[in-house]
């Protein structure tokens, strides 16, 4: 067997960003490295020691890629390639895992997909509108194996004509993020559109030479002018190319990807809800394990107040639910799916059944932080003081713990409404320093419906800057700017967020409410003259606040997962009315 060399070929488009960071990965990867790009290299001193040729491709796709396999070639030592875009990371902890693989196990008759994720936000902080595919990255040089597709160029029919099979890699690429990479992408869609255009034009002209009727645009044309058209922001064109698709193609992964398409324009411009019930619906029709879908039409069951419907389409997701991984999908679908679930059942005064949920579900989660958390909540609203304990653990370590332990009985003195004895714990826990959300949220609360309200500001304020998107804090701080209308302020901003999940009260009080409620009167009978009591008001609008919040997290949660606009910062005097921005979760588009 001939020794296995592998060159990275890197793609330069639309300008030269990120390509030093791309080099950068690139070079632990090979020490053959070949740079193709669209425009003149000038004074880019990252090039050294890199073989850089201008493309006469200009933006052609297969054409650039084709050149990219031919420049490679030319060089003997190379019977490997590793393609990457600008701008492309390679995650370094799968860096080991892809050399070995590289050194023992490549198949010279294999063409080699590799995970793609791409990132929402500049930070690189794990979101909810992350996304993840794979894609064809680590190919042979062999001759006739060549890219075709002047847009969205592909591998796959050159491969399966020469019999070369399709494998999995290890190792994953990191794309640049949405927000750093917009008018990136704004300029390939301007560009794929020309080129759509022309190609339409050239097609129809050919076919009244040739008498022939019939659609001028191929499937892969239609499905890059939808893309394309979404990522300028023409949402209606772009759904109607995406429900063209739907109708006349007969590929799975383009009708797939037109179906998730066709979600996305409606976070933007919605339809009425019959409509889109119709499309969810033909969508599981043609795919219906698919987890994405199933977690969509959950969600908008959801926000039509469809409980019972919801809970079990989330059940079939969760227990049933696939993803297809070479479609983009969204990264954290199956904890979006999780997570609903159980907060139905908890909202539904199901507080045992929501954790069951997420126990089973542990391991399946990845990054758990979030996950985690709604967990402890649950124990904490379920007043299972000894679980929360032992699971803060997984949350926090070293001196931390204790304080947090400290927080979780106090909490879950809140949650039986024996605010009293619950203050104690908690103002212990933050006068030693602990500022977790978890302590500023209870005890924030504990301070508020003992009418200590200098105090409570102090402390909400502080929760407003460790959790600036989370409207609970600020509606909670409005009100106790306000103590005469503290009530009536909460039960506004409550009812905001109920009329966002699509839950009506009675549904939301339930039982719960009832037996706290009594157990803090009981409760409240028995605690001597040493502490304050609870102002009956306050008392009764905070604690259905947090029966209906759901989770210390409030809506933010459970609306973000299909969300584009950002959460305002700032509570404005509209907050006291539902809010578009935390009402606009997937089913309220």
């Amino acid at each position: 067997m001939s020794q296995i060399r592998i060159a990275v070929g890197i793609v330069v488009e639309d300008g030269f960003e990120g390509l030093e960071e791309t080099l950068r990965d690139a070079r632990l990867l090979s020490e053959s490295v070949f740079v193709l790009g669209t425009e003149p290299a000038v004074n880019l001193t990252e090039l050294q020691n890199v073989t850089y040729r201008q493309s006469s491709s200009c933006h052609d796709e297969a054409a650039l890629r084709n050149e990219l396999i031919e420049l490679a070639e030319s060089q003997n030592e190379t019977n490997w390639l590793l393609l990457m875009n600008a701008g492309d990371r390679f995650d370094q902890t799968t860096l080991e895992e892809f050399r070995l693989f590289t050194a023992n196990d490549l198949e010279r008759h294999s063409l080699y997909v590799m995970v793609l994720h791409r990132l929402y936000r500049t930070d690189g902080v794990r979101h909810d509108l992350d996304e993840e595919t794979i894609e064809p990255r680590l190919i042979p040089l062999r001759k006739g194996l060549r890219f075709q597709g002047q847009i969205r160029a592909s591998l796959l029919s050159s491969a399966a004509s020469l019999m070369i099979r399709l494998n999995a890699a290890p190792g994953r690429f990191l794309l640049p993020s949405r927000q750093q990479d917009s008018n990136r992408q704004k300029r390939k869609a301007i560009r794929h559109l020309q080129i759509i255009e022309q190609q339409r034009k050239q097609s129809e002209q050919q076919n009244k030479l040739s008498e022939q009727q019939g659609e001028s645009i191929t499937d892969d044309a239609l499905i890059a002018r939808a893309e394309a058209l979404s990522v300028l922001g023409d949402s209606i064109h772009a759904r109607r190319d995406f429900l063209h698709l739907i109708e006349k193609t007969t590929r799975n992964d383009l009708r797939l990807a037109a179906y998730y398409g066709v979600w996305e324009t409606l976070t933007v411009l919605p339809i009425p809800e019959n409509e889109m019930t119709k499309i969810l619906l033909a969508g599981l029709d043609h795919f219906p394990v698919n987890m994405q879908l199933l977690t969509f039409m959950g969600s908008h069951l959801q926000q039509l107040g469809k409980l019972d419907l919801a809970a079990r389409t989330f059940e079939t997701a969760v227990r049933h639910g696939q993803t297809t991984l070479d479609v983009w999908h969204r990264l954290r679908i199956r904890e979006m799916a999780v997570t609903s679930l159980a907060l139905i059942h908890r909202l539904r005064g199901k507080g045992q059944e929501a954790i069951r949920v997420l126990e089973s579900n542990l391991e399946l989660i990845g990054d758990r932080t979030e996950f985690n958390r709604h967990l402890l909540d649950l124990y904490i609203a379920e007043l299972q003081e000894a679980k929360g304990h032992e699971f803060a653990a997984t949350i926090w370590g070293g001196t931390d713990l204790d304080l947090i332990r400290e927080v979780i009985t106090g909490a879950c003195r809140a949650s039986a409404g024996n605010w009293e004895t619950a203050v104690l714990p908690l103002e212990l826990a933050y006068l030693n320093g602990c500022r977790d959300v978890l302590c500023l949220r209870w005890y924030s609360l504990a301070l508020l419906s003992l009418t200590r309200f200098n105090e409570a500001m102090i402390v909400l304020e502080e929760w407003i800057r460790v959790d600036s998107k989370n409207k609970e804090p600020q509606a909670f701080l409005a009100a106790a700017r306000q103590p005469e209308h503290f009530g009536e302020i909460v039960r506004q901003f409550r009812d905001s967020q109920i009329k966002a999940l699509g839950i009506s009260k009675p549904e939301i009080l339930e039982r719960r409410f009832i037996q706290s409620q009594s157990q803090s009167n009981s409760n409240n009978a028995k605690t001597n003259g040493s502490f304050r009591k609870p102002n009956s008001v306050i008392d009764h609008a905070i604690r259905e606040m947090i029966v209906s919040s759901g989770s210390s997290n409030g809506l933010r949660i459970r609306t973000t997962a299909f969300k584009k606009q950002a959460v305002p910062n700032e509570l404005t005097e509209k907050d006291a009315e539902p809010q578009n921005a935390d009402s606009q979760s997937v089913g309220s588009r």
